[in-house]
């Protein structure tokens, strides 16, 4: 070994030079690559983020049950599905309820009436309306009042020329009895693209609401459960972290994705009620396609900076091998034997590739 350090002291200059363009090469891969995985990281939750809601959501749908308690039992049964999320993915999971059969008697503004169809309220009470909307105008509404409190979208309270404090009157369809409400406030989607809004549809952007229903008329939970005792439906959204899931991890994200599609509606008890709605397999195949597209852009690159760097070391070691050629001839000379030499050539390789592959 001290025959090593010895030549390898009489000729510094070139292995410094092969050490240094090994390094080079090493850091511009491992930097390149760092870069490429950041960049495919960005434009994974950019892609994302960009979806339809449709795409970023599984929307399970059906009857509450007969009251507050069957609902309860339901909706726990939805979260217990995905606690453990699609694949590890985390799941976060909002609910809504709605009511039916309250039909707007009052003046309606600016809705139209042909032939004096029946213009209904579409009430709801939607889990954390608060985090996801903000006020406009008045309050949100407090449970126990008389007549009952509401808020409504903006957009649809001027659309049915309604202000705050407002009385609006009903008509239960079903037993035929007057009510009224209370316009308590009115509000806007922080995010009009925010999943969260496939719970009320025709609020989020680019849904389409009905042409003989408005609404959501929002409710306090309690005053809820008390104006509507009996049946009523639900929605759940579970929304998948989809934004840093790992491009290996998505056959099993959607293979679990198709299974909750079955089990969740059956460990909640839905029945024939059930139902699942989600476009989220379109969403898996792009971030799959844009990985792919992200991973081979960086072959080019890699492959150029590696020949390079190959090409400057197979330059320094030509440069190496022809000042060594005098002191290899006087080794031969004195006896060495092939293998000695190439030992002798590789215990100095060795000083050169070190420091790349610790790097």
């Amino acid at each position: 070994m001290k025959l090593v350090w010895r030549r390898a002291r009489e000729a510094r200059g070139l292995l410094v030079a092969a050490v240094i363009a090994a390094l080079v090469a090493v850091a511009l891969v491992t930097g390149l690559s760092d870069y490429n995985r950041r960049a495919v990281d960005a434009g994974q939750r950019a892609l994302v983020t960009a979806a339809p809601a449709e795409e970023r959501g599984l929307l399970v749908s059906g009857s509450a049950g007969r009251d507050a308690a069957e609902f309860a039992t339901r909706d726990r049964a939805v979260r217990d599905e995905f606690t453990g999320g699609l694949a590890g993915v985390p799941v976060a999971v909002a609910v809504a309820r709605y009511g039916t059969g309250r039909e707007l008697t009052g003046d309606l503004g600016q809705v139209p009436r042909p032939d004096d169809e029946p213009v209904f309220a579409s009430l709801a009470t939607l889990a954390d309306l608060a985090g996801h909307a903000e006020l406009t105008s008045g309050a949100w509404p407090s449970p126990g009042a008389n007549p009952v409190q509401v808020s409504l979208p903006e957009r649809v309270a001027g659309t049915l020329g309604l202000s705050i404090g407002e009385r609006i009157p009903l008509r239960d369809r079903a037993t035929e009895r007057a009510s009224q409400l209370v316009l308590a406030g009115t509000w806007r989607p922080r995010d009009p693209t925010d999943a969260y809004w496939l719970l009320a549809p025709g609020v989020g952007a680019g849904s389409v609401g009905s042409a003989t229903s408005y609404g959501p008329f929002t409710l306090d939970p309690a005053d809820f459960e008390a104006t509507f005792p009996g049946a009523v439906s639900a929605s759940w959204l579970a929304e998948p972290d989809l934004g840093d899931v790992d491009t290996a991890d998505l056959p099993a994200v959607r293979t679990a994705l198709t299974a909750a599609g079955a089990a969740v509606p059956e460990a909640a008890r839905l029945g024939s009620s059930g139902q699942t709605t989600t476009k989220m397999d379109g969403l898996l195949d792009r971030i799959a396609r844009a990985d792919l597209v992200g991973r081979s852009s960086l072959a080019t690159p890699l492959l150029l900076i590696l020949v390079l760097g190959g090409y400057a070391l197979v330059l320094v070691a030509a440069l190496l091998h022809e000042d060594r050629r005098p002191q290899t001839a006087l080794l031969r000379a004195r006896g060495a034997a092939r293998r000695q030499l190439a030992g002798l050539a590789a215990r100095e390789a060795t000083l050169v590739v070190a420091p790349a592959a610790l790097l």
